[in-house]
């Protein structure tokens, strides 16, 4: 289980100065008030109302210049990731970065690892490049995955098929390719194909082929209840009878299950109901302190969900000793303060 991180398995404030002693005016105090006597109707207000406007002005623009500031910040933590980290880690850091639209130089920080990384690290690198790349580059970084995926002696065919979802690169031609492929695959195989055909399903295929892997949430095997639980949440849209399964097995998944975390946050991404929301939020706390790979999925997903009081609660993971703890802190602060 060392893969990915799928397949493996409070805010100080500053005080202010309440002193009576009367402060120099800062030019930029000056520029307030001379824009605030410029308006047309600056004369007739009261004085309480004039310093309110001017507070709130400044206190507007403090906020703005913060946000600007802890975006760069975050941002800077990602490209620090990926350059130090080594392995999956730095592929983390990288979507991280992709994920709130900072592709930078990418692309080619990766390109001279496309030829040369071993498998499973190589389906990381190519899901990467066909992230950060367009048009026939793209392709041909997909097509590698596609390969890996349809090759039945590579080892990291499952991680190629857990990547094609990622990155909805699907294709009706591999249907059956896929379909015979779970004529023999275990249960912990199974998931990430069965994603693959949810993904690719027309309309009279889907409701079907999200039974097929909603089904599997009742498997004996943690790791399989793992990965489907991932790719319901992930799905845009989830059926009313599939949400309905994951809030039943969560109900019976044991508290130290490595699925747990999974089963709370698909739900978190689904469900409407506020008691409910409240209820899985509650459950979700515990693993801001859980395993890296736990940590990581709380950050994505914590920003996933755009509930900006997330962003403190995602601050203290930002100096964990867990790489992965970092980066989905970061990550998930990043799409909060867009």
């Amino acid at each position: 289980m060392s893969q990915s991180w799928i397949t493996e398995v409070a805010t100080n404030e500053e005080k202010t100065n309440s002193s009576a002693v009367l402060q120099p005016i800062s030019e930029y105090d000056l520029k307030v008030r001379s824009l605030f006597h410029s308006l047309p109707f600056a004369s007739n207000f009261p004085l309480f109302l004039h310093t309110l406007f001017v507070v709130m002005l400044l206190a507007g623009c403090t906020t703005e210049n913060k946000m600007k500031i802890d975006r760069s910040q975050l941002i800077a933590n990602l490209e620090h990731e990926m350059f130090t980290n080594p392995s999956w880690l730095r592929i983390h850091a990288a979507e991280g970065l992709l994920d709130n639209g900072e592709s930078g130089n990418i692309a080619g920080l990766f390109q001279s690892e496309a030829g040369t990384a071993t498998p499973p690290y190589r389906i990381g690198v190519w899901r990467v490049l066909a992230r950060s790349t367009t048009g026939d580059e793209r392709n041909c970084y997909v097509e590698r995955i596609r390969e890996a995926m349809c090759d039945s002696q590579a080892i990291d065919r499952i991680s190629a098929a857990e990547s094609l979802g990622k990155i909805n690169a699907v294709n009706r031609a591999d249907r059956d390719f896929i379909l015979n492929w779970l004529k023999t695959a275990d249960d912990a195989a199974a998931p990430f194909p069965r994603w693959l055909l949810v993904l690719s399903s027309n309309p009279a295929e889907r409701e079907n082929d999200e039974a097929g892997l909603a089904n599997l949430l009742s498997s004996s095997d943690p790791v399989a209840r793992l990965r489907v639980a991932f790719a319901l949440g992930r799905l845009k849209d989830l059926s009313a009878t599939s949400v309905a399964k994951v809030r039943q097995q969560l109900i019976v998944e044991p508290t130290d299950s490595i699925a747990r975390v999974y089963l709370i946050t698909a739900l978190l991404l689904h469900v409407k109901d506020s008691a409910e929301i409240a209820g899985l939020e509650k459950q979700l706390v515990p693993y801001l302190n859980g395993k890296a790979n736990e940590q990581l999925e709380v950050g994505i997903v914590t920003g996933l969900r755009g509930r900006s009081e997330g962003v403190e609660l995602l601050k203290p993971l930002l100096n964990s000793p867990e790489p992965d703890a970092r980066i989905g802190a970061a990550n998930g602060m990043l799409r909060l303060i867009k």
